[in-house]
C-alpha cells in the first residue's frame, strides 16, 4: 500500500501535533478535527486513565486521540488488512505499542469476556446498513460508561434498542451515544 502524510493530526494532549499516516486509496474514512473534538470534550472527564475498544480503527486516529488524552490503554479492530497494518505502524512510530492491541479481525466475530470503559465505534458509512443491530447492541453491553457511535444522517441510531443519551449532528455525519441502562 502506498502511503502519504495526511493533514490528519492529533488535536490535544500529549501527542497535540503528532502526524497520522493514511492509505493514498478510500480503505479509511478518518473521523473529522471536529467531531473528534466534540467527542473528545463530551468524555474528557472519564478518559484519563480509561480502558477503550476503537472499532472499525482505521488508521488509529480516535484511539489514538484517546491515548493523548490520558486513556491508559486502547483495542483496536479493524478487518482490512492493509489498513491494520497502517496502523501498527503509525502505533509503533508514536511509540504506543505498550498501550496498545490489535485484533485484524471482523467485529461481528469478536467475542470479549471483559468491559472496557468506552467503546467508539466509526463504520464505514456506506457499508453501516450491512451490519447487525445485535453487532451494535453487544458494542454497547461492552462498555461501562456506553457506545459512542458515529454514523451518516441517513441511519436511524434509534434501531439499535438501547438507550439513546444524544445524536450531535456534523454536517452529513452524526454522533450518537447510548447506554445499556
Amino acid at each position: 500500500m502506498k502511503e502519504k502524510v495526511t493533514d490528519l493530526r492529533i488535536l490535544a494532549g500529549s501527542l497535540k501535533g503528532s502526524k497520522i499516516l493514511a492509505p493514498k486509496d478510500k480503505n479509511t474514512h478518518p473521523m473529522g478535527a471536529r467531531e473528534r473534538l466534540a467527542l473528545f470534550n463530551s468524555i474528557s472527564s472519564k478518559l484519563n486513565g480509561a480502558v477503550i475498544l476503537d472499532v472499525f480503527s482505521g488508521t488509529g486516529a480516535v484511539g489514538i486521540e484517546a491515548i493523548s488524552r490520558g486513556a491508559a490503554h486502547v483495542t483496536f479492530i479493524e478487518k482490512n488488512h492493509k489498513v491494520a497494518e497502517l496502523l501498527r505502524k503509525n502505533l509503533k512510530n508514536l511509540k504506543l505499542e505498550d498501550k496498545t492491541r490489535v485484533f485484524e479481525a471482523d467485529v461481528e466475530k469478536m467475542n470479549f469476556n471483559t468491559k472496557f470503559d468506552f467503546v467508539i465505534a466509526d463504520p464505514p458509512y456506506d457499508k453501516i446498513n450491512r451490519f447487525s443491530l445485535e453487532t451494535f447492541t453487544r458494542l454497547v453491553d461492552l462498555s461501562k460508561n456506553g457506545l459512542i457511535l458515529s454514523h451518516p444522517a441517513s441511519f436511524d441510531p434509534h434501531v439499535i434498542g438501547r438507550k439513546l443519551l444524544s445524536t450531535k449532528a456534523y454536517a452529513a455525519a452524526r454522533i450518537s451515544t447510548f447506554t445499556c441502562e
